[in-house]
């Protein structure tokens, strides 16, 4: 063999394992944020909605699949993706109240700008109605999340 065929199976191998490699991240992680139950096809009740089964995996669809309100960096410093949130933005301000949607900054965003901040999710598709009845039950329930 001469040097440009030794070059040449050198780069083909090195070049092989990078495909390979690389092909292998890629099927990992496309089905990184696939859940068993994309909240497209679930259904919600119209009552004793809970937050760990209807509206947590819309906000993790919806929210922080997008990369707006996921734990590491959080836009507004509201985190979504925990099943635990406090529901207060970065600047402490309340976004949840609990029995009352409508003076819910997290509800009437979905329905379109409000208090200067604009519709949710961001540069994304309006929730669709019966995501947004969900959470306008779940917060007139009382928004608990330990459920």
């Amino acid at each position: 063999m001469n040097k440009h065929q030794i070059l040449l199976q050198k780069f083909a191998a090195k070049f092989l394992l990078f495909a390979g490699v690389s092909l292998g991240f890629i099927l990992l992680f496309a089905n990184c944020n696939k859940k068993s139950t994309e909240p497209e096809n679930m259904t919600f009740p119209d009552s004793s909605l809970s937050f760990q089964q209807h509206i947590h995996p819309i906000f993790l669809h919806d929210c922080v699949s997008s990369g707006c309100h996921q734990s590491s960096q959080p836009a507004a410093g509201l985190d979504l993706e925990t099943l635990t949130p406090t529901f207060t933005s970065g600047n402490n301000r309340i976004v949840v109240f609990p029995n009352d949607p409508d003076q819910s900054i997290l509800y009437r965003v979905l329905l379109g700008n409000y208090l200067g901040i604009s519709q949710m999710p961001k540069n994304r598709l309006q929730l669709s109605d019966a995501k947004i009845k969900a959470i306008r039950t779940w917060i007139q329930e009382g928004a608990y999340i330990n459920n």
